[in-house]
């Protein structure tokens, strides 16, 4: 199955007299589902079995076996609900606040029901809601609200759908379960019975008098029609999709929250534990416990693992703390170990070689001398991490002056066990006639080194300085199968034999296009198809 975005421009808010659209979705999603039994050798295209336009804007995309899950938001204006029960309307005049508030509170109910229908026929909603987060569920019931009413600021949907169904009428039935949510969706984890989003955005603290970022989750159980499983609200914002794992009934969570009024740090690093309820106890994840400070003061976390009952951090800011987290005992989780090196890792892969457990970490180096000049090259670096309270770093490669998508897309990332290499993308642009590289570089791995074995280049130094380049390009990625490596990379796709580096072929997409001088664009200068 494919999923496929376009932007597109909503009907357009016709004058006064016409009701603008609720949802306000900018994107255009359709998942197409092709036949890959008997795949054709002569290039000619897949055969499309079925396909299906679905509401909403793209957020992540899972497949289990034969399911397939898609996680969509769509943005809500309630502002036409909300506008006229602001106290500056002229209607409120003179009255004093208990009369304000019974009046405001009669208009709300008076509009309530049309502007529910309203909502449900455009986000094409069931009339059966059994799969929708009650929001009653997800207020405290305290007079204090904490989203600024703006609970129902988007829509998150759960699509789930079967990739070997009988297409027979071309078309993609699909289960959805769903919830409104404040915030905006920073990342998602998923296993195969459950899925949860991370939404991040501000919540008011009483105590303090000020907003304070959080995240607000929502967990949904996948194993069959996706519907409400539990939520829950923790301080600050995860990083990325790794900073979540499910763990013998609990969510570990590793967020930064930023304080920047603060005079002694402007964050707070911690991994929350919440336990996930079970049938009989409700929606709720409560924490069960939660870490002190991970790191230095004003250091953010920048890679997170889980491995087990361990949790492995990398926090930032001048130097590298690598820390080792003890999450067996749920009330208390605290650091067990730690490794102080210079520069970060912001990816963190587990490897194992000749039976000692070891991460990869993906990242930048950063001159130990002026850490304020700047991070410069690729780091890679090799932990060993069989002595939780002792870590070590026991070799590291820095390519001086290069960039990897590796470091922020992580399935550019491709680590071969069985051989022990390491397949990594390599961007390099010094704007001068010579040393301008987009390829990717194969290392081989051993317990005390990393070395580079060869480059693979998709685009000689002229052709990035002066080639004719249509105007998106393709991210990253690398395949391999019987010892070739299938590299494909912004406009070219190479064959390399994956031991002595030898080109097999060499396919450039924008050759048949047959650009002329006006469509041309720079190499680097373009947009991803993703």
């Amino acid at each position: 199955a494919i999923v496929s975005e376009e932007n597109y421009q909503p009907i357009p808010f016709d004058g006064p007299k016409s009701v603008p659209p609720i949802v306000s979705n900018w994107q255009k999603l359709v998942v197409r589902v092709y036949d890959i039994s008997d795949v054709p050798s002569d290039g000619s295209p897949l055969t499309l079995l079925a396909e299906k336009s679905i509401k909403g804007e793209f957020n992540d995309a899972r497949s289990f076996d034969e399911t397939g899950i898609l996680v969509t938001t769509s943005y809500l204006d309630t502002w036409q609900f909300a506008t006229g029960l602001y106290r500056y309307n002229k209607e409120y005049c003179g009255l004093n606040a208990t009369e304000y508030s019974k009046k405001a509170s009669e208009l709300a109910q008076n509009m309530t029901d049309e502007f529910a229908t309203r909502l449900f026929e455009e986000l094409e909603l069931d009339d059966d809601c059994s799969n929708i987060f009650q929001i009653s569920a997800m207020q405290s019931g305290s007079d204090e609200d904490s989203t600024d009413g703006n609970l129902l600021s988007n829509f998150v949907q759960i699509s789930r759908f079967d990739m070997a169904a009988d297409y027979s009428n071309q078309d993609i039935p699909m289960k959805r379960g769903g919830a409104f949510a404040p915030g905006y969706i920073r990342s998602i984890y998923s296993s195969q019975n459950s899925t949860f989003t991370f939404n991040s955005g501000y919540s008011y603290n009483p105590e303090l008098g000020q907003w304070e970022s959080s995240t607000f989750i929502l967990g949904f159980d996948i194993s069959g029609d996706p519907s409400p499983l539990a939520i829950a609200e923790i301080p600050g914002e995860p990083i990325n999709q790794y900073a979540a794992d499910l763990f013998d009934g609990h969510l570990r969570v590793a967020t930064t929250k930023w304080h920047w009024w603060n005079d002694v740090s402007t964050t707070t690093n911690r991994i929350f534990v919440l336990k996930v309820p079970d049938e009989t106890e409700g929606s709720k994840m409560n924490v069960a416990g939660f870490t002190k400070h991970l790191g230095k003061i004003n250091e953010s976390i920048f890679a997170v693992r889980y491995i087990g009952d361990k949790g492995y951090v990398v926090t930032f800011e001048q130097k590298d703390p690598f820390l080792v987290v003890d999450l067996s005992n749920y009330t208390d989780p605290h650091v067990v170990g730690e490794l102080e090196i210079p520069g970060f890792s912001s990816y963190l892969h587990p490897i194992e070689i000749d039976g000692v457990q070891l991460m990869l970490g993906i990242g930048q180096h950063v001159n130990e001398s002026d850490p304020w000049a700047g991070w410069d090259g690729v780091k890679i670096s090799l932990f060993d991490i069989t002595n939780s309270s002792n870590p070590i770093e026991r070799t590291n490669f820095i390519d001086k002056n290069a960039y990897s998508n590796a470091q922020n897309d992580f399935k550019s990332f491709r680590y071969l066990a069985a051989s022990q290499k390491l397949i990594l993308p390599k961007s390099e642009y010094n704007y001068g006639a010579e040393g301008n590289f987009d390829g990717f570089v194969v290392y081989n791995i051993t317990l005390d080194s990393i070395t580079s074995s060869f480059e693979i280049q998709h685009a000689s130094n002229d052709e990035i300085r002066f080639g004719c380049w249509y105007s998106a390009y393709m991210p990253p990625r690398s395949l391999v199968f019987k010892s070739k490596v299938m590299t494909i990379l912004s406009h070219t796709v190479k064959s390399t034999d994956l031991y002595d580096g030898d080109e097999e072929w060499k396919l450039n997409l924008d050759d048949a296009l047959g650009l002329n001088e006006t469509e041309c664009q720079p190499y680097f200068i373009t947009g991803y198809i993703d």
